[in-house]
């Protein structure tokens, strides 16, 4: 009777555990569903000159926030779930980084530590247009862009880019100044002689002669909002579909999708073929339809920065 119980035991437990129908027990990854993974930066913006908004990819911890300012303190810091508000002692300068560093942890105790340059929020930019370019200087007329105001406001951070926020071969980043309807700012981008007031790009790297681009931003954080681009191209170029580098295709591309320039193409770009030292390339009247119909190249020697530009056009 023993026998007949063990083996009528033994036969289920094989029915069960290696029947011809079953697999085995797969093992389980306990850890498997355990967050393991540091919270990751989203997005940095200014709120104000005071304060600032950074979005992480997770819900934070409030009592786990570390942040360190060079030449600012801390006032307040606000946690809401994956966001962290920041207020600054004093306001942060227009046209001037502040530093910042910090360190942050999820629930579940994983750190991410950043490093980075915050740039306040200018609330009265002013509006602007591009208004003339010389890509083909010498050392008595050097590469130089003017700019025109078409509205007064601070020129605070203002940033113009040989390229766009984000790539760029040189920069000039405006100062904390208002400027009225009607004024000229004029850039030198190479080196040479230039009239007094005329600013300077951060390392006079010249521009592109033949192919290339400017943009304006309101600041010189990668996703500044843009006040305007200006696209060249001499339409003889025959690599990268006639832009010259697969840089300048990508910019061209992305100021389309954004709405900045009304053409990909490169027969779409402002003409520089006949440009030089002393005939620019000057926007028409304040024309603005982001299109190279708002563009003509002056006559030779009517070079006009600072001022109106010179209505005598290039005739070949």
């Amino acid at each position: 009777m023993r026998y007949l119980v063990l083996a009528i035991l033994l036969t289920i437990f094989l029915c069960i555990g290696c029947g011809c129908d079953h697999q085995g027990p797969s093992p389980i990854n306990l850890l498997s569903a355990v967050d393991s993974t540091p919270p990751t930066l989203l997005a940095i913006s200014s709120l104000d000159q005071y304060s600032a908004l950074l979005l992480f990819d997770e819900p934070i911890n409030e009592h786990e926030v570390l942040l360190q300012t060079r030449g600012n303190g801390i006032a307040s810091k606000l946690v809401e779930r994956a966001s962290l508000t920041i207020t600054f002692k004093e306001a942060m300068s227009l046209g001037e980084s502040l530093p910042l560093e910090g360190r942050v942890e999820d629930h579940r105790g994983n750190s991410a530590s950043f490093s980075l340059l915050l740039w306040a929020k200018n609330t009265n930019p002013p509006s602007l247009l591009i208004n003339e370019i010389s890509t083909k200087g010498s050392e008595n007329n050097p590469d130089r862009v003017e700019i025109f105001v078409t509205k007064r406001g601070n020129l605070g951070g203002v940033t113009l880019f040989a390229g766009t926020e984000q790539e760029y071969t040189d920069r000039i980043i405006f100062p904390e100044v208002w400027v009225e309807r009607g004024d000229y700012l004029v850039v030198a981008f190479s080196k040479g002689e230039i009239a007094t007031g005329t600013y300077r790009s951060e390392s006079q790297a010249g521009l592109s002669a033949n192919n290339g681009c400017l943009t304006l931003a309101v600041s010189p954080q990668w996703d500044g909002t843009l006040l305007d681009a200006a696209i060249w191209g001499n339409h003889t170029t025959q690599t990268h579909e006639g832009f010259g580098s697969r840089t300048l295709l990508e910019q061209v591309q992305y100021l389309a999708e954004n709405g900045h320039w009304n053409s990909r193409d490169a027969g779409g770009s402002i003409n520089s073929s006949d440009s030089t030292a002393t005939r620019t390339m000057c926007r028409d009247t304040q024309k603005d339809t982001n299109s190279l119909d708002d563009w003509y190249i002056c006559a030779t020697r009517n070079a006009s920065f600072g001022k109106r530009n010179a209505e005598e056009r290039y005739q070949d």
